[in-house]
């Protein structure tokens, strides 16, 4: 008895850190170089989009730009974004502006030219691309400017586009910019409203890809498959265990 009480918590344990939960929701993946809650603490006027500009240094000729949306109580509006690099002029993006979209788009979650990434536990409430005709939760704002824009209330893990940029310069810096306001009237309250900017050489640690698109490396196993083979182990360990009691 006092042995299946120990595999018991063990699972409970196990159960309790390897599924994601609420914790895993609210932890971003490290390694931003972009956090809205330092650039913009305070609430947004939700029909009023505010230009945001960040930066990096290329450390290869292929990195990751990614855009990461946290907003458990209302919506992102994201719009106009560019990579240039410093003394150039040429964006570096595809669809900046998302007009290479069509209505065909509108609703979906795979705008034209991005790719998307995800942590595991982000299963509802992700972006869309947005237009008029259909604003989504962004009913505030519309596009800032164009037709289309991109629409994002990801209310559990944090919800990105990203594209990878070939053919940069290593040492040369890359100027960041992009539109974006946010709906819910309130000041950033990370992790609740948060948005964050990446760019490096893989995607950012314990995210997963969505859609067809590379694989990024230190992806974790959803925890319920960890569960599972704990559970197999420690039922195989407990049968055993009976097994040599019994023969002594």
């Amino acid at each position: 008895m006092k042995f299946q009480a120990v595999i018991t918590g063990a699972l409970a344990v196990a159960a309790a850190v390897a599924i994601p939960g609420q914790a895993i929701a609210q932890t971003a993946p490290p390694g931003a170089i972009f956090d809205m809650a330092t650039a913009h603490p305070a609430a947004f006027s939700a029909a009023t989009y505010v230009q945001f500009n960040t930066s990096f240094v290329a450390t290869a000729s292929s990195e990751y730009v990614s855009f990461a949306f946290r907003e458990a109580p209302a919506y992102w509006s994201f719009d106009d974004i560019s990579v240039i690099q410093q003394g150039g002029s040429t964006n570096l993006l595809s669809d900046p502006g998302f007009e290479s979209d069509t209505a065909a788009n509108i609703s979906t979650n795979f705008p034209v030219g991005w790719f998307r990434w995800i942590q595991p536990v982000d299963t509802s409430a992700i972006g869309v691309v947005a237009a008029p005709s259909n604003l989504y939760g962004c009913s505030s704002s519309g596009p800032h400017t164009g037709t289309y824009f991109w629409c994002d209330g990801s209310v559990q893990g944090y919800d990105a586009l990203y594209q990878q940029l070939n053919g940069l310069t290593p040492g040369a810096t890359y100027n960041i910019s992009f539109w974006e306001t946010d709906n819910s009237g309130a000041a950033m309250t990370v992790p609740s409203i948060d948005m964050l900017v990446y760019a490096g050489v893989a995607l950012p640690t314990g995210t997963q890809t969505i859609g067809t698109t590379p694989t990024p490396s230190n992806t974790p196993l959803p925890g319920t498959i960890w569960l599972m083979l704990l559970g197999i182990a420690a039922v195989g360990f407990y049968l055993a265990f009976r097994a040599r009691v019994r023969h002594t």
